[in-house]
């Protein structure tokens, strides 16, 4: 009897090492199956090539805690690749990335090269961004990472992508059930959907993240983005009313209540209610202040304004806006372009469409609209017969930027002016 126990305590202790060996000597026969594999390429050793990398992604998933699942997911990658399987590779790369931040980046930015042709191609340069991205120097667990992995996947589309993408979803539900932001991550495979315009799995997939957990501080989130699909990509205005409406009534004072009431305004403005546009884009101005989701109720108020041929209104709206959100040259400027353009076509007035212009170019000099404004703006001058600003203000455009093609028009026009 004593002998049997001392055998199954020595069996307990000696089974993690057994079993470490068992996965290195697994991961050793997919490196020596890979090294041997042939390079020609035809529908056969594409399907060996894709066997292969479900197989390093079984024994990653057995494994999650050893430090050769990097090497595991690399191989895996191209071999995926390999295959063919773009839309794999990509999901593959982005777990890498971020499982194994210190991975020298110049061998996974090649491999995404060719990966990121699963993606729709507009969508390619967000793909790379998101990937390139500088990622959290903060203590994080294995599921924090791979969760960051999923928020990335989840802005992108892609027929080829789409599939794997949701696959990875899953999976990290079957590894990790008891992640304390699950319901989160429940949000985000609904994003996924949408984004890849599965409507109809995005509303289950919210309504999902809201019901199965009860604490979930995200009830109001997901009935608003409910809200989004019925209004933006099924557009059931009924619906969607429906669904802000119920934000507004049971969820009074969450963080959703302005995003809703800027939405419910969009949908206003689409049915030509400008009367009820106008004051639900009020309501979200007072609730979001100046957060940046306040820059889109404040740019469509203006637009109201303009279609309902109150230019001054729309004119004034539009400085406001740009006075708020002047930190942020793309806004700012953007803004007061808007309100130069209704100044000179619709107010026609010269004067202010040269102020919108000056206080644009006064508010970022250098930024990367400065060319445009300063050329506009010498324009504007001439036009008003003030050639001195003019002929200043091409100078500036010319010595500031010669390189850029205005800078030869600014010197035609300052050829004219100093004949």
């Amino acid at each position: 009897m004593k002998k049997t126990v001392f055998l199954l305590t020595l069996a307990a202790f000696c089974a993690p090492y057994l079993h470490a060996a068992d996965a290195a000597a697994a991961l050793e026969f997919y490196k020596k199956e890979i090294s041997s594999f042939t390079a020609e390429s035809n529908r056969e050793t594409r399907m060996a090539a894709k066997s292969l990398a479900e197989g390093l992604n079984t024994w990653a998933t057995q494994n999650q805690t050893s430090p050769a699942v990097k090497d595991a997911l690399l191989m895996q990658a191209r071999l995926y690749l390999r295959a063919q399987e773009n839309g794999q590779a990509a999901v593959t790369l982005f777990r890498l990335r971020h499982l194994f931040p210190q991975t020298d980046m110049n061998l996974l930015t090649p491999l995404l090269a060719d990966a990121v042709q699963a993606i729709q191609s507009n969508r390619r340069d967000q793909a790379e961004k998101l990937f390139t991205a500088a990622l959290s120097d903060e203590e994080q667990t294995a599921a924090q990472r791979e969760a960051q992995a999923l928020y990335a996947l989840s802005k992108l589309a892609g027929r080829e992508f789409y599939a794997p993408a949701a696959q990875a979803f899953e999976a990290f539900f079957v590894r990790y059930p008891a992640y304390e932001e699950n319901d989160k991550v429940e949000l985000w495979y609904g994003d996924l959907h949408r984004e890849n315009g599965n409507h109809l799995a995005a509303i289950f997939q919210y309504k999902k993240a809201a019901e199965l957990y009860p604490n979930t501080p995200y009830k109001a989130a997901s009935l608003r983005l409910i809200g989004d699909i019925y209004a933006d990509n099924l557009k059931d205005t009924a619906a969607a009313t429906e669904a802000y409406t119920r934000v507004l009534r049971e969820f009074e004072g969450s963080a959703e209540t302005g995003i809703v009431y800027k939405h419910m305004a969009i949908l206003d403005e689409n049915n030509k209610q400008y009367d009820g546009a106008i004051i639900n884009y009020d309501k979200a101005i007072e609730l979001l202040g100046a957060t940046p989701a306040a820059y889109e109720a404040y740019r469509g108020k203006a637009d109201v304004y303009a279609k309902t041929k109150n230019f001054e209104a729309a004119y004034n709206t539009l400085h406001q806006t740009a006075a708020l959100f002047g930190a942020d040259e793309e806004k700012s400027t953007s803004s007061l372009r808007a309100a130069a353009k209704i100044a000179k076509k619709q107010l026609r007035d010269q004067t202010k469409y040269i102020h919108s212009l000056e206080k644009a170019l006064l508010a970022h000099p250098s930024g990367p609209n400065a060319p445009q404004l300063m050329f506009d703006l010498g324009q504007a001058y001439e036009q008003a017969g003030k050639n001195v600003q003019a002929v200043e203000t091409y100078k500036k455009l010319i010595i500031n930027y010669p390189t850029d093609k205005l800078s030869s028009r600014a010197q035609g026009r300052l050829n004219k002016l100093t004949k």
